[in-house]
């Protein structure tokens, strides 16, 4: 083998070296901390254009963990949008207007995010990946035709650029609406902006969340059959 083959054969090595303590999240099932697990608790949006709505198609949501004093330093997932309108399952709505209403709202499209550093961690910086399935479920709370409450749980599934097979689901429970400018309600600091379908934080119209309770679920996360062997390496610089 000539020097010259031996000094890039010895880069590689080191680099194939080093990628070979990263790898897929660790499997697990992580719990926020409200119900005793590392999992931070999060805040949401969901934004509509003129003439939208919460219930409507194209309505896009923006998710982020939350700290105590940090947006989406532990997760995130977003830009994902309503192809078509929220579908009524229950309605107990009285005549005079009081009762519930619970909708399915079901998202398409939208990316996703783990920090390297998480309880998942094992070795890669960060974990990209998209959304491949997002179902919602609320239920609002009438009083006198006035919607005067909404709570939210969510059930989705997702996959990392990375690790192609889908092995990650999530679900949210007890989220609850702090704010709507549908009630007129100031935009709260501290929460994620108002984007449009493109991922923009042009809107100004929408709602802002609480997550209180999250479930996080990542099972057998493959490795992509792109990634180069030990023979393929070496085989390059065979004389």
């Amino acid at each position: 083998m000539k020097r010259s083959g031996i000094v890039v054969f010895a880069a590689l090595v080191m680099l194939l070296a080093g990628s070979a303590i990263a790898g897929p999240p660790l499997d697990g099932a992580y719990k926020s901390v409200d119900i005793g697990g590392p999992v931070y608790v999060g805040r949401y949006t969901e934004a509509w254009s003129a003439g939208g709505a919460a219930l409507l198609g194209g309505t896009t949501f923006n998710a982020a963990s939350w700290d105590g004093s940090t947006l989406g330093n532990q997760w995130r997932y977003w830009c994902s949008t309503m192809p078509s309108h929220g579908s009524l399952l229950v309605n107990t709505v009285n005549s005079q207007g009081n009762g519930n209403r619970t909708y399915m709202k079901v998202f398409s499209g939208g990316y996703i995010w783990l920090s390297g550093t998480g309880p998942w961690a094992n070795g890669d910086p960060d974990y990209p990946g998209v959304i491949d399935s997002y179902v919602e479920f609320e239920t609002i709370t009438y009083s006198n035709w006035i919607p005067i409450a909404a709570i939210t749980n969510v059930q989705a599934s997702a996959h990392f650029d990375n690790y192609p097979s889908m092995c990650m689901s999530f679900y949210i429970g007890n989220g609850s609406q702090v704010a709507s400018t549908d009630l007129g309600n100031p935009v709260p600091p501290n929460y994620p902006g108002f984007l449009d379908p493109n991922c923009n934080p042009t809107r100004t119209l929408g709602a802002s969340w609480d997550f209180f309770t999250i479930t996080l679920s990542i099972v057998d996360c493959n490795i992509g059959t792109e990634d180069a062997t030990w023979g393929a390496i070496k085989s390059m610089f065979s004389e």
